[in-house]
């Protein structure tokens, strides 16, 4: 028991605490009021009071309308992590989130397909030119200008990301995610690298694409995985074989 005590009590109070908006008045204020008789404390840091589902249309969901959505057949046909991702990247959790399932795919198509054709392009060329990670690594400061620009935007992500994550922000860290994947890194490098992939002599410019393109796509996955964890899982093990 006293272990126990000791754990719980290296966590309080709790960083935050998520609960529907109906209770502002009852579990949140129920634990603060307990927590201030019994240990002279506030029980959480920050609260976040979830919106509610709605319907594409903006109405409540309700049997009697038939305007409901099963989630486990959504997730049996679209993926968690799409369903996830779909609702992160919609709306704040705090705000009213109109659900189309129309969303869910167009998520899995453009964010999910775009990001795993780029990691197939990816991982075509290595394995012709036998890559590994593992190879010495070319500085950044003699990659090709257009290898320091991703750099740069992928450092970005980072501090963008890891802020957005800190001031429990997902949606605002899920949609800096989807458009460096989406524009920079698929639209813009890959296409305008493609030639540095294909053939020819395996140089240190081809390489340091690799190496690049490498950095990119771990990354994302790491950047990902609080939102999509099944995905960025397995694309961190088809990357680094971890």
């Amino acid at each position: 028991m006293t272990d126990n005590k000791n754990n719980s009590m290296a966590n309080y109070p709790a960083d935050f605490i998520s609960e529907g908006v109906d209770q502002t008045r009852g579990w949140f204020f129920t634990l603060h009021a307990i927590s201030t008789m019994v240990k002279g404390s506030v029980a959480f840091k920050n609260v976040i009071s979830n919106g509610l589902v709605l319907d594409k249309n903006g109405n409540k969901m309700s049997k009697r309308l038939g305007n409901t959505v099963d989630p486990f057949a959504a997730i049996d046909k679209h993926g968690s992590d799409a369903l996830r991702w779909y609702m992160m990247s919609n709306a704040s959790p705090w705000d009213n989130l109109k659900f189309d399932i129309e969303g869910v795919e167009e998520v899995r198509r453009k964010f999910f397909g775009t990001l795993y054709n780029t990691y197939s392009f990816f991982a075509l060329y290595a394995n012709v030119d036998g890559f590994t990670p593992a190879e010495k690594k070319i500085p950044v400061s003699q990659r090709p200008e257009i290898d320091r620009w991703i750099i740069s935007l992928l450092n970005s992500l980072i501090k963008d990301v890891t802020e957005h994550y800190n001031d429990y922000e997902p949606t605002r860290a899920a949609r800096a995610i989807q458009d460096f994947v989406g524009e920079n890194l698929s639209n813009w490098y890959v296409r305008l690298n493609r030639k540095r992939f294909w053939g020819g002599e395996y140089n240190a410019d081809k390489i340091a694409a690799y190496q690049t393109l490498y950095t990119c796509l771990t990354t994302v996955a790491k950047l990902m995985a609080p939102i999509a964890p099944f995905y960025a899982d397995q694309l961190w093990h088809d990357l680094t074989g971890e």
